[in-house]
């Protein structure tokens, strides 16, 4: 049987000179390295595709929403017209807006004067005369 002080002793593994000199600068140069990349929110180091995608897909879902609202608000008379008239007049009562006031701000179109005139009713000449003195309408 062969015993361990029989076996030569031999050196297989050669360590270049000045290996152990400059191991813990290289061990800190690698340290830093990993400490200077950046980390994005959750993940480690986030894909080519992932860092220009996701602010498209946001820019994209939030130009919707901001479509959505503007398309939506265009009309305001289309949702005013959705209102019961009941509801108006009540709102209108309840405030302190007079009827002279509601007359020097509004606008009045070609249109909407013509439906004015389009009623059924006929107003007799002498209820006319009367508002157009109360308004000071001269004719």
């Amino acid at each position: 049987m062969k015993r361990l002080e029989d076996i030569p002793k031999k050196q297989s593994f050669k360590v270049p000179d000045g290996y152990f000199d400059d191991l813990p600068m290289r061990i800190q140069a690698r340290i830093q390295e990993t400490e200077k990349k950046p980390s994005w929110f959750w993940m480690p180091a986030p894909s080519f595709a992932l860092k220009f995608a996701l602010p498209v897909i946001l820019v994209g879902i939030v130009s919707v929403m901001v479509w959505n609202n503007l398309s939506s608000t265009k009309d305001p008379f289309a949702k005013l017209d959705s209102v019961p008239t009941e509801q108006l007049l009540a709102y209108l009562e309840s405030d302190d807006i007079t009827t002279e006031e509601i007359i020097e701000n509004a606008t009045f179109t070609n249109a909407t004067i013509n439906t004015l005139y389009e009623q059924d009713e006929e107003v007799p000449a002498e209820e006319l005369d009367e508002l157009a003195k109360q308004y000071d309408f001269n004719f």
